[in-house]
């Protein structure tokens, strides 16, 4: 009987716990009729949603503006031919080195930002050989990397 009074006893009194955090009634839609726009919101699971539409249709029930990482960066279009549109924003106010290196390491661009919370380049890729490219953006310590094909048409 001392169990079951004691449990009793803690559902009366209340413990703190964490509320729920993905709507297990729901299936994630994996293809969501979401804009694309990258406006980061980090879910209560620790992931970072592209905008608040995807972590909806991931079933999440709890987010907060802007991402769970310190740093994270966006682009498109991948493949490209001429320009690369990034995105890039941070946790808090920082500033940002950001590189672009192909596969053996050289590399090809290379941009100091300040004071970076929410920022958007347009970047030219057109002088840059066919083939895969590495993005990285730097900002106190962290380090957030990406994949993208310049594709010549």
């Amino acid at each position: 009987m001392k169990p079951l009074f004691l449990i009793a006893i803690i559902a009366v009194i209340g413990l703190p716990c964490n509320a729920q955090c993905i709507d297990s009634l729901n299936f994630p839609n994996l293809q969501p009729p979401c804009f694309a726009d990258f406006l980061p919101v980090c879910g209560c699971d620790g992931v970072t949603y592209r905008n608040a539409c995807y972590a909806g249709f991931a079933t999440v029930l709890q987010y907060q503006e802007g991402p769970c990482e310190n740093i994270v960066i966006d682009f498109y279009p991948n493949p490209t031919s001429y320009w690369l549109n990034t995105t890039i924003v941070t946790k808090f106010e920082s500033n940002v080195n950001l590189y672009i290196f192909d596969r053996n390491g050289n590399v090809y661009y290379y941009d100091y930002l300040t004071n970076v919370t929410n920022r958007s380049l347009t970047i030219p890729v057109h002088g840059f050989e066919q083939g895969l490219y590495i993005m990285m953006a730097e900002s106190n310590g962290d380090v957030q990397l990406s994949k993208f094909i310049k594709w010549e048409e």
